[in-house]
């Protein structure tokens, strides 16, 4: 039973960290934009709204008309692309308060599907440990499961589209915005696998009760 209960503790410490890992490095860039803010009253540096994290088309700042930049006498660079830390100093440029509400809200349901996923997977591990795998009960949390990972696979995507139009809300010319969002087929490769083998438990589950039935 030890065993389980350290398995259970990990399940929740590497969904915890995966969480932390999505949500901390937000509260550490507001935490330091709001430092940076008070330091620039003093100076007189107006800076507006946070720090914003972007992939920008580097063609602007580039020696040649066509987009590419020359490096020395061997190499010539093209497509360049820069992610970089930009500060805006216009308070009239800002994104939408629906934008924003909606980014909140995503933030808040993935948070919830990853913390639920963490849940029923210790639920299946309690009933794998009991030998009560081929329960309905323990069939539906596998489906649960498979259904609760699609879904944060389009949470997570919706979350990188509404943040790809808050910047280009922010962010005009000389800057162009490119939008890096990128659908997680990793975790929709996983949620079938889980749809498998919630399938393969409900067969486990009829060929049991036939084998039952029959003795």
């Amino acid at each position: 039973m030890k065993k389980v209960r350290a398995l259970q503790i990990l399940v929740y410490i590497v969904f915890g960290l995966f969480v932390f890992q999505n949500i901390a490095a937000d509260f550490w860039q507001g935490f330091k934009d709001g430092y940076n803010d008070g330091m620039g009253s003093t100076d007189g540096v107006k800076r507006y709204g946070p720090t914003l994290q972007a992939t920008i088309d580097g063609s602007f700042i580039s020696q040649k008309n066509n987009g590419e930049m020359k490096i020395g006498d061997d190499y010539t660079l093209k497509n360049i692309i820069i992610s970089s830390d930009i500060v805006v100093n216009n308070d009239k440029i800002s994104a939408s308060w629906l934008l924003n509400v909606i980014e909140i809200g995503l933030v808040l349901m993935t948070t919830v599907i990853v913390i639920r996923i963490a849940y029923l997977i210790n639920k299946v591990i309690v009933n794998i440990v009991e030998g009560t795998l081929f329960e309905p009960q323990c069939i539906m949390w596998i489906k649960s499961t498979g259904m609760l990972l699609l879904l944060f696979t389009l949470t997570d995507y919706a979350g990188q589209q509404v943040s790809y139009q808050e910047l280009i809300t922010k962010l005009h010319v000389p800057l162009k915005i490119i939008n890096t969002s990128a659908f997680n087929f990793g975790t929709l490769v996983f949620a079938i696998l889980v749809f498998i083998l919630a399938e393969a438990f409900k067969q486990g589950a009829r060929l049991k009760e036939e084998q039952e039935l029959t003795i």
